[in-house]
């Protein structure tokens, strides 16, 4: 299996660089950085190439010619060059063939530092993806031979999280990166849900934690060869003013990936701007998994 790169000429490139060798290193597949040549398709009869098509084919070589200098040695990695009618369609090309078990994007040019931001490619990826995107901060960077030290799994209490929880398990249980459950929301809303005053507020929290904790680790003890019994798991709790104070108000350690869940085809689509998942891809601190349904099925078939 694979970890692919997806390689933007003229962007800055690190950030998805940084992230897919930590993530090769530590699942142990080998790394895959692809440009994209949208100029190559469709192919053209004649023996020689136009100097447009000539020029867009330098602009990707070159960009992976930026590339080459942070790949280390302790991985396995190359770098590829394919045709397709876009980016987005040639990266899932790409995935296909190299039986990719992540891809990974760079964040929007225009985005903050230090947070994800979604460009055009990386939003539609994630409404045709069929395995789970990496998203890179903004300026991300990690230290030479790191590996993740914890995946950590965003249950809002849905049917869909439930299936990404038992999902990050077994990522966790094949890899060897401890895992761990967060959920977060801004204080006013646990609060409001409740409908109990504020003089009450750490009794609705430590509630909310009990609850949590109880429904995952019925979801987690029911599968046994993952060896996990009832309060194993660590579960953290993220409140605040707001949803970058609660993303904040839980430890992260370096480096971390969080992985959160969507619903397939059409991911943001049914991940408004409003909810609870697009809060959390746009105040995350760390580098955000977002994993189709069709993959936590996957995960799921592993188990059974």
């Amino acid at each position: 299996m694979s970890i692919v790169v997806g390689i933007a000429p003229g962007q800055d490139n690190r950030p998805a660089v940084e992230l897919g060798i930590v993530l090769a290193r530590s699942y142990g597949h080998r790394l895959v950085a692809a440009a994209i040549d949208s100029a190559a398709w469709p192919m053209s009869p004649v023996l020689f190439e136009s100097e447009y098509q000539k020029r867009l084919r330098s602009v990707a070589e070159a960009a992976l010619d930026e590339v080459r200098v942070f790949l280390p040695d302790d991985i396995e990695s190359e770098c590829v060059i394919h045709g397709a009618r876009s980016s987005r369609r040639g990266l899932l090309e790409v995935c296909q063939k190299e039986n990719a078990f992540r891809l990974v994007v760079g964040p929007a040019a225009d985005g903050k530092p230090g947070r994800i931001a979604l460009g055009s490619v990386s939003t539609g990826l994630l409404h045709s993806a069929s395995l789970p995107v990496a998203l890179a901060p903004v300026g991300y960077r990690a230290a030479p031979g790191a590996r993740l030290r914890r995946i950590t799994a965003a249950y809002s209490g849905s049917s869909t999280s439930a299936d990404l929880i038992l999902g990050a398990a077994v990522v966790s249980a094949e890899s060897g990166v401890p895992f761990r459950i967060a959920s977060f929301a801004p204080r006013s809303r646990v609060i409001s849900a409740a409908g109990v005053g504020l003089d009450v507020e750490s009794s609705v929290i430590d509630e909310w934690a009990n609850v949590i904790r109880r429904d995952t680790d019925e979801i987690l003890c029911s599968i046994d060869h993952l060896h996990i019994k009832p309060g194993e798991t660590d579960v953290a709790i993220g409140t605040g003013p707001d949803w970058a104070s609660a993303l904040t108000a839980v430890q992260w350690e370096d480096p971390e990936v969080m992985m959160l869940g969507s619903s397939g085809l059409g991911a943001i689509k049914r991940v408004s701007l409003g909810s609870h998942a697009m809060r959390i891809l746009q105040h995350s601190p760390v580098p955000i998994v977002v994993v189709p349904r069709r993959a936590k099925s996957d995960y799921t078939a592993a188990v059974v």
